[in-house]
């Protein structure tokens, strides 16, 4: 076979494979890895036509049987009708298999064990549809080198990228064990009850939730500045006391301007606000929208962050210090804005700006998805959570201003980015990297935007 139609022939046969490997979210810098040794067969040209033939209509089946995960019976048939068509293909052509040397299969066994791993469960893998393509890739070629006399192009086109599917299954063929931790402790009991018992009527479509400890001298400022409706519907305060002991929910009180709940334990601020979204989702809001208590984030900004999800245009939205104004000159600070925004966009493979931003708005039952475990610096958990759940995410320009009052609770900067690259990793992890294959599967056929459970 000519030079020419061996590198398209095995050039479709890659591109069949990359896509059928995108299909199950592996990543796509592995999935062209995962190619590249078809890739240059494909451009040595030496292959003769009944494994060419042989290879596209064997891949052709094993595409066709991965393209909806487990696949129904018409699918598994026509996959067994082309790889039945390869065999016969390749005795009908001629004779002249291809094969490797013994080097470069044994460089092909470690791919093969990784692949033999996820199919039996291992890891992440367990209870997975991943287990099927990995099994299937791995027994077709290896049946194909015992029909087709030990030709081995098919095995060479497909054990890799069984690899590849088999490396993703068994680190993120779910998510991890956290993602499934109860929400509500305790603490979260007895301030629900207080604050049903106390509440006379629904919240407000919008409401603004806000996590205080120790902030009775900027607080009232906060509050006041907050507008009574946003984007033309009506907005609610809510205030999260976390165990403050400087008369911070009185001051919230006096104000006229909130809702107040109280948490008898200071226990941080991602634990507060996991609170105040629970309680604006179950007592009538649509809509969350986040601010600190310290006057930094500008409420001017509310509609710009709000408008989007009016639109449809998004599900959570974030806004961006290094999209609009910072007036914080922590020269280190600012640093670890760019490098913790590199380092999540490299891990969930969407370009962000500021993953650490207070001021955000999302629809309620974002919240009730994603699963919320972090004390402390837990906006990158909640951002990195909302992708990986499948919801879409927007940046906006915002303002970020100087606190107003009062002290950060975050520590100092070494402390806080050793901490917070621990939450945006370990997020990364439990979360399936950034989504489990079994829940971006095509088998799966339905969005999380429409299908998504509440953790509990």
């Amino acid at each position: 076979m000519s030079p020419a139609v061996v590198a398209v022939g095995c050039l479709a046969a890659a591109l069949t494979t990359v896509l059928a490997l995108v299909r199950w979210a592996v990543w796509r810098w592995l999935a062209v890895l995962a190619t590249l040794p078809l890739v240059v067969v494909g451009w040595l040209g030496d292959v003769a036509a009944g494994s060419m033939v042989s290879l596209v209509l064997a891949g052709l089946g094993l595409a066709v049987f991965a393209w909806r995960g487990p696949p129904p019976l018409r699918a598994a048939a026509a996959a067994a009708v082309l790889v039945a068509l390869a065999v016969a293909a390749f005795w009908l052509l001629d004779d002249d298999p291809w094969r490797l040397g013994a080097g470069p299969w044994s460089a092909l066994l470690p791919g093969v064990a990784l692949a033999l791993a996820a199919a039996a469960g291992l890891g992440r893998a367990g209870g997975s549809p991943v287990r099927w393509p990995c099994l299937v890739w791995l027994v077709v070629p290896a049946a194909l080198l015992v029909g087709c006399d030990r030709d081995g192009l098919t095995a060479l086109a497909w054990w890799p990228p069984a690899a590849a599917l088999g490396l993703a299954g068994l680190l993120r063929g779910r998510r991890g064990a956290a993602a499934s931790r109860g929400q509500v402790d305790d603490v979260d009991q007895a301030a629900l009850d207080r604050f049903a018992a106390d509440l006379d009527r629904p919240l407000a479509p919008v409401v603004v939730v806000i996590a205080a400890y120790n902030e009775a001298a900027g607080l009232p400022a906060v509050l006041t500045g907050l507008p009574g409706s946003a984007c033309g519907l009506p907005l609610d305060a809510l205030v999260v006391d976390d165990g403050s002991a400087d008369g911070t929910a009185e001051a919230a009180r006096a104000s006229g301007r909130a809702h107040v709940v109280e948490c008898r334990a200071n226990r941080g601020q991602g634990a507060a606000l996991r609170l105040g979204y629970r309680i604006a989702r179950e007592h009538g809001a649509a809509y969350i929208v986040t601010t600190d208590a310290d006057g930094q984030y500008d409420v001017a900004d509310l509609p710009a962050v709000l408008q989007p999800i009016l639109d449809g245009r998004a599900d959570f939205v974030s806004g961006s210090r290094r999209l609009g104004v910072q007036e914080n000159r922590d020269a280190v600070r600012q640093a670890g804005t760019y490098l913790f925004a590199w380092l999540t966009s490299l891990l969930v493979g969407q370009h962000l700006t500021d993953t650490s931003f207070g001021l955000r708005a999302m629809r309620a039952d974002v919240t009730a998805v994603v699963a919320l475990n972090q004390p402390q610096y837990q906006s990158s958990e909640l951002l990195i959570g909302a992708i990986s759940r499948g919801f879409r995410v927007l940046e906006v320009p915002a303002t970020m201003h100087a606190r107003s009052a009062g002290s950060s609770k975050k520590g100092g900067n070494l402390t806080y980015g050793m901490r917070y690259a621990r939450v945006v990793l370990g997020t990364w992890w439990r979360e399936g990297c950034p989504a489990p294959l079994a829940e971006r599967a095509p088998a799966l056929g339905h969005s999380e935007r429409g299908g998504s459970h509440e953790v509990a």
